[in-house]
């Protein structure tokens, strides 16, 4: 799983999905949402604490905007909802999200998410 974000994937899904749930990830997924199985979290965590580099990550670096949507990320909100939140476009979300991930040396938006949770960011 880990080996798959790290090379690009946009998501990771287990068989095990009831067909309804499948289908609103295969959505979310069209949509350019990273979509990963909840199972996946505690192996992610697990990846996360072995491979930390903090000393990277300050928080102080990123913009107001950017640690808002680092908070909504982490809350699990996907990119429309934290626009509609925040009152700003979908692809401004986009370019924040990026330029928060680049700095705090992420690779994606579940990774930013466990490193809050991990770290206890906020």
């Amino acid at each position: 799983v880990v080996t798959a974000l790290k090379r690009g994937a946009d998501g990771y899904l287990l068989k095990d999905m009831e067909p309804e749930d499948l289908l609103k990830a295969l959505q979310q997924a069209a949509a350019g949402e990273m979509v990963l199985s909840e199972a996946l979290t505690p192996v992610l965590a697990a990846s996360l604490r072995a491979n930390r580099a903090t000393s990277d990550r300050d928080i102080s670096q990123l913009t107001p905007r950017e640690r808002d949507i680092l908070k909504l990320i982490a809350q699990g909100l996907p990119n429309k909802m934290i626009a509609r939140r925040l009152d700003i476009t979908e692809s401004t979300v986009k370019v924040h999200v990026k330029h928060m991930l680049k700095k705090m040396k992420l690779k994606s938006r579940v990774e930013a998410a466990v490193w809050v949770h991990q770290e206890r960011v906020f």
